[in-house]
């Protein structure tokens, strides 16, 4: 009986809808598997990522102060770079804070949506530079935060930026699928 009513269910399931989780699912499992034996191990592209990161973040708080200094990871085993302001930590940027789940799940979504290559790529060619953009003005006001504001540092990191990162990639992918369903591939 449970059977049965799980193949009415899948039937009732649209073929579009079949496609974007089979292709999910696929991408999921492969980044996975790519990202915790092969890449983690050794670092790429974490450590890159990150010193780019905080190699921005000192640029764009350069702007705004004075006596910024980064310090990059050069050790495989440190997963953080961190940047002073006139001696004082204002950030320490890890690994997990390089936005590279996020530029993985924005490509995989425009991989699993219908379209035809043309056009992702040119929302890949759009859409990752906008994200290190908006990650490293969440960066610098995380920085700000930390110096200024501290009790507010924690909650704006891990909800209120998040947040907002997650809604300008929403935003992106919503404009990409207005036209993917009819160039499906």
């Amino acid at each position: 009986m449970i059977v049965v009513e799980i193949k009415a269910l899948y039937d009732r399931i649209p073929r579009l809808v079949k496609i974007f989780l089979l292709r999910a699912t696929i991408i999921f499992v492969a980044w996975q598997l790519l990202y915790h034996f092969v890449l983690d191990p050794t670092r790429f592209p974490d450590k890159i990522l990150t010193n780019i990161t905080c190699f921005s973040t000192s640029e764009m708080l350069s702007l705004f102060y004075n006596n910024v200094v980064a310090f990059y990871i050069h050790n495989i085993d440190l997963r953080f770079a961190a940047i002073r302001i006139n001696g004082k930590v204002a950030i320490a940027i890890a690994d997990p804070c390089n936005a590279l789940e996020i530029y993985v799940l924005y490509v995989a979504f425009l991989f699993c949506f219908p379209g035809n290559l043309k056009r992702r790529l040119a929302f890949i060619m759009l859409g990752l530079p906008i994200i290190y953009i908006i990650n490293t003005i969440r960066c610098v006001l995380i920085a700000w935060l930390n110096l200024y504001h501290p009790a507010w540092s924690d909650f704006s990191h891990h909800y209120v930026f998040t947040t907002a990162v997650y809604l300008i990639v929403f935003y992106i992918w919503v404009l990409y699928s207005k036209k993917g369903i009819g160039n499906a591939a």
